[in-house]
C-alpha cells in the first residue's frame, strides 16, 4: 500500500510495513520504491521497513528545476523527522547510496547505521572517460528518449537470457519516469562529493558491491579505507542491480548487519 506525506518540498510516496527497528530504503536514479520488493517482503517479517520515492521519481513530487544531492538528501532528512524514525538504519543503492553519504555528512544524528550498495561518496568528473560516459548518457537520452535509454540500460543491468523478466520489468519502470525530472536528477550527480565530511563520521557502514558493478572494486576498497567505521562485502555474479539480481545474498548481509546494529535503537 502506497502512503503519501506532504513535506515543504512537495508530496512524497512511500511504503511502511512491519514493526520493530526502522529501516529506510533509498532507490537509485530512474528507479522507485518498487525495486525494493524482495527486501521489503523479507525484512518486514522482523523490522519496520520504509521505502521512499525520492523527489522526481515514482509517485513523489516531480523535479521542475535543477536540484542537488544536498537538497534531495534534505528531503530524506525531513521524511525521517516527520515519521519520527530517527535514528534509523539507512539502506541506499547507487544514487540512493549517494544520498546516504550526503545525509551522513550533513545530519549523521539521523542515522544509526547505513548500508550503501554499488555506490560511492563522490562522483568526480576528473577524466575524459567519465566525461565521455556522462556525454553518452545525455546523448542517448536526447536521441532516443527515456524509452530507448531504458531498453539499453535494462540490457546492461540484466544481460543473461534467464533475466528476461527482470529486463522487461526494469525497462518499463525506467521508461515510465518523467523525462524532465529524470534529467534534473541525473545532472545533480556529476561533480558531487560528500568528502571529506563523511570520512569524519563514526556511523557503522556496510558497503556492498556486485562483482560486476560499473565502479571497479579497487575504487570501492580505496574509499572504504578512508572511512572510520566501514567494511566492504562483495556479492558474486551480481551487476549494478544487486537487490534484484541477487536478492537472497543481499538479504542475508542485511540480516546480519541489522542484527548487529539494532540493539542500541530505542524500542
Amino acid at each position: 500500500m502506497i502512503n503519501y506525506l506532504h513535506l515543504p518540498t512537495g508530496r512524497f510516496a512511500y511504503i511502511d510495513q512491519g514493526q520493530g527497528t526502522p529501516i529506510l530504503l533509498l532507490h537509485g536514479l530512474g528507479s522507485s520504491l518498487l525495486d525494493w520488493q524482495p527486501q521489503v517482503e523479507h525484512l518486514a517479517r522482523y523490522c519496520r521497513v520504509l521505502a521512499l520515492d525520492v523527489r522526481g521519481h515514482g509517485q513523489s513530487e516531480p523535479l521542475r528545476a535543477p536540484s542537488s544531492m544536498s537538497a534531495l538528501a534534505g528531503d530524506v532528512a525531513a521524511f525521517i523527522q516527520a515519521l519520527d524514525i530517527e535514528p534509523c538504519i539507512l539502506v541506499g543503492i547507487s544514487m540512493g547510496g549517494m544520498l546516504t553519504f550526503q545525509l551522513l555528512a550533513e545530519q549523521p544524528q539521523l542515522v544509526r547505521a547505513a548500508v550503501v550498495i554499488n555506490s560511492a561518496p563522490s562522483f568526480p568528473v576528473d577524466s575524459w572517460q567519465i566525461r565521455g560516459q556522462i556525454w553518452l548518457r545525455l546523448t542517448l537520452f536526447r536521441l532516443f528518449g527515456l524509452r530507448g535509454l531504458a531498453r539499453m540500460l535494462a540490457g546492461k543491468l540484466f544481460p543473461k537470457p534467464e533475466q528476461q523478466a527482470l529486463r522487461e520489468q526494469v525497462k518499463q519502470r525506467i521508461a515510465g519516469n518523467d523525462p524532465v525530472s529524470y534529467l534534473h536528477a541525473m545532472r545533480s550527480i556529476p561533480g558531487w562529493s560528500a568528502l571529506p565530511a563523511v570520512t569524519r563520521v563514526e556511523t557503522p557502514l556496510l558497503v556492498v558491491s556486485g562483482d560486476r558493478d560499473y565502479t571497479p572494486l579497487a575504487y570501492k576498497r580505496a574509499y572504504v579505507a578512508q572511512l572510520r567505521n566501514a567494511r566492504l562485502e562483495v556479492i558474486e555474479d551480481s551487476g549494478h542491480a544487486t537487490p534484484l539480481d541477487q536478492p537472497r545474498r543481499l538479504n542475508h548481509l542485511l540480516d546480519e548487519f541489522i542484527a548487529a546494529h539494532s540493539a542500541a535503537l530505542p524500542a
